[in-house]
This record gives C-alpha cells, sequence and structure tokens, in this order.
C-alpha cells in the first residue's frame, strides 16, 4: 500500500505532463505558487480573464485526464 501516495503523484505528473503550456503555466502558478489571479495576469502579461478561462481549462482537462486514468483503478464498491 505504500506505492499509493506515489502512484498518485505519478498520475498528478502525468495529468500536468499533458496540459497545454499555457494552462500547465497559470495552474502552476495559481497552485505551486499561490498567485493570485492578477499577479498571474501582470506576470504573463494576459488580462485576468484570460487567467481565469486557462485555470477553468486546466481544471477540466486534469479532471478528464485523472478520472480516465483511475477508471481502471478504481476500488471496487466505490458507489460508482
Amino acid at each position: 500500500m505504500s506505492d499509493v501516495p506515489e502512484t498518485q503523484a505519478t498520475r498528478l505528473r502525468e495529468a500536468l505532463a499533458a496540459l497545454p503550456t499555457d494552462e500547465r503555466r497559470v495552474f502552476l502558478l495559481h497552485a505551486a505558487e499561490s498567485m493570485d489571479y492578477p499577479a498571474i495576469a501582470r506576470r504573463l502579461s494576459i488580462t485576468v480573464f484570460e487567467v481565469e478561462r486557462l485555470l477553468a481549462a486546466a481544471l477540466v482537462l486534469l479532471d478528464r485526464h485523472l478520472s480516465a486514468r483511475g477508471a481502471d483503478s478504481a476500488p471496487p464498491g466505490n458507489g460508482a
């Protein structure tokens, strides 16, 4: 069972690598560097609206990637 966190970390790294560059950059600035939307917009010379759009797209793509990859490894009887 000790490999479960490593497996999840690997899946997350794969999902992040699969993101388009702009979506990945915005997601990492927000999630890993704790930057707020206006700071990200200034850093990347884009609008706050564009930051919101890219972050929303990143979250959708990450969810799809992780859900698709997790479907084969979901525990039985998980209520699905």
